[in-house]
């Protein structure tokens, strides 16, 4: 079980390499940003983290998801969120983290709870950020356009409900990684992840948490937050 475990994680980490900066202008910063997962029931794909204009927005509580948001939410992989928001007007730097996050206080081959990349951003950017809630239909953690930091800065990122699945909770409608890599195996898993059958219409919420009715239980259930995010202006 250990080397499946691992094996998992190296394949989350090889979906998409870090992108390099897409500075689009003088005056930037570079910052260095640590991700801790403080859930010990949930792991997180690698998150996509990006300092933009605060015109631009990666994600919003209250809209439907983006094609990249949806494909981190359910699938945990990140790639699209990326191609999307290269390029764009208003974006500064966008990177992919490149690994997950194991569940709080846990170490799996090369891969722990904690993660710290840099990244660059001009005076006045947001950053936001996003990552699966691996063992969930299609929730992930999420910071939404924070301003970011003269000096430094920690808060802590929620989770949240995509709203392009229905919470189903079984484990045929769930990544197969949330029984390598998460609490308790799922009954019958691994056996894909089916998404268009359980597709919704519906727009990003804050998440309810795991109801534990089906196959996913309370043992998967988190906290008010899911992550805390530090972020300091490099030396």
């Amino acid at each position: 079980m250990r080397l499946r475990m691992i094996a998992t994680m190296a394949a989350l980490a090889l979906m998409v390499a870090a992108v390099p900066a897409a500075a689009n202008g003088g005056g930037l910063t570079t910052y260095e940003v640590t991700i801790t997962n403080l859930a010990a029931t949930q792991p997180i794909s690698p998150p996509v983290v990006v300092t933009h204009e605060r015109s631009v927005s990666f994600w919003k509580s209250g809209q439907a998801a983006s094609d990249g948001i949806i494909a981190i939410a359910e699938d945990g992989d990140p790639s699209v969120a990326v191609a999307a928001l290269e390029g764009v007007a208003g974006v500064t730097d966008v990177v992919n983290v490149g690994q997950p996050l194991t569940t709080a206080g846990t170490v799996v081959g090369d891969f722990t709870d904690t993660v710290t990349i840099t990244i660059e951003g001009h005076p006045g950017d947001r950053i936001s950020l996003a990552g699966m809630l691996i063992c969930s239909n299609d929730g992930f953690a999420g910071l939404d356009s924070l301003k970011l930091p003269r000096s430094q800065r920690t808060v802590e990122a929620r989770g949240y409900d995509a709203g392009s699945e229905i919470n189903t909770e079984r484990s045929e409608d769930i990544v197969d990684a949330c029984t390598d890599l998460g609490p308790v195996a799922l009954d019958g898993d691994p056996n894909g992840n089916e998404n268009d059958a359980v597709d919704a219409n519906g727009v990003i919420t804050r998440h309810r948490g795991i109801v534990g009715e089906s196959d996913l239980l309370e043992a998967h259930n988190w906290g008010r937050s899911v992550l805390r995010v530090s972020i300091a202006v490099a030396n």
